[in-house]
């Protein structure tokens, strides 16, 4: 028998993106007869079918009231009730591409040091920004982030675990869970504790899907500003200072030309200017939380 992998799947109301991710997975169980596979869906509260969908396709469903939704205590929920040893995680509008995902996770995670793992993702369509983001975060080479005893203060436009595609030892999470106080960041909050607790976390570049969320100006601010918060609680949100800021402007700035987008460069400007504002307007005003999670499934 191969490795004994569930994945978990928050949604509510996913609409065509889960209808798509559906089939994916169904196909991919298929694939996996070798393996001990459970997909298992968590709906807060869907009125489009996307329940019915997910018990059409013989996925295990969890139903919970959308006011109990939170981006945190719904995967902890997950973890408890999933039967893999390996767990994965996946937002409904997410849409895997590598044929054999869950074994490049289930693979990466055979190192008893490794608490999570996160693959690859790409975006459907993107502005240069986002390309810069994609291109920084989510290279062709594997990365390794070994433990840190002295903490992990996440860096402008950097991510060091994300759990919109990703996978988790379970037992690590039982021990360690992922915070249930956090509406924002909760993935690089875990990964920052599974760090300093003496794991590592693993990039796997060969798990690849597709993702990417598009935001005007405004919901840059108001995103920022809820993660600048969120970290603040965490008390690791020192890795964004003036100098660090800096620095990941400039190499963005050499990308873009590079690309060849000179002429928006002040786009790019503003764009940065308020991801950087709203970051730090939210560390400044302390801690607390974002906005309610009622029926959420992935960020807005």
């Amino acid at each position: 028998m191969g490795p004994s992998i569930s994945v978990v799947i928050p949604v509510r109301n996913g609409g065509k993106t889960f209808e798509r991710l559906t089939k994916s997975l169904t196909r991919t169980r298929e694939r996996l007869i070798s393996s001990d596979f459970q997909v298992l869906v968590i709906d807060s509260g869907s009125k489009d079918g996307t329940r019915e969908r997910a018990e059409a396709a013989g996925f295990d469903v969890e139903r919970i009231p959308p006011e109990s939704f939170g981006h945190g205590r719904t995967r902890n929920l997950g973890v408890q009730l999933a039967r893999g040893e390996v767990v994965c995680f996946l937002t409904d509008d997410v849409l895997p591409v590598s044929p054999d995902w869950p074994l490049l996770f289930a693979q990466a995670l055979s190192d008893p040091s490794v608490a999570g793992v996160y693959g690859r993702q790409v975006p459907r369509d993107a502005t240069t920004m986002e390309m810069f983001f994609v291109s920084l975060n989510y290279p062709e080479e594997p990365v390794r982030y070994e433990p840190r005893a002295d903490g992990h203060h996440p860096r402008p436009g950097r991510v060091v675990f994300s759990n919109a595609f990703s996978a988790v030892r379970r037992e690590v999470v039982l021990r360690i869970p992922i915070p249930e106080d956090a509406d924002y960041s909760e993935d690089q909050i875990w990964a920052r504790r599974a760090l300093a607790a003496g794991y590592a976390i693993a990039y796997e570049p060969s798990a690849e899907a597709l993702h990417a969320h598009v935001y005007r100006l405004g919901g840059v601010f108001r995103r920022s500003y809820f993660v600048g918060r969120a970290l603040r609680s965490a008390g690791i949100d020192r890795g964004a200072g003036l100098g660090e800021s800096a620095r990941f402007l400039a190499s963005e700035l050499r990308y873009f030309v590079r690309q060849g987008h000179v002429p928006r460069l002040p786009e790019l400007l503003l764009y940065e200017f308020l991801r950087w504002a709203g970051f730090q307007v939210g560390r400044l005003s302390g801690p607390g939380k974002g906005p309610s999670t009622v029926g959420w499934s992935a960020r807005p």
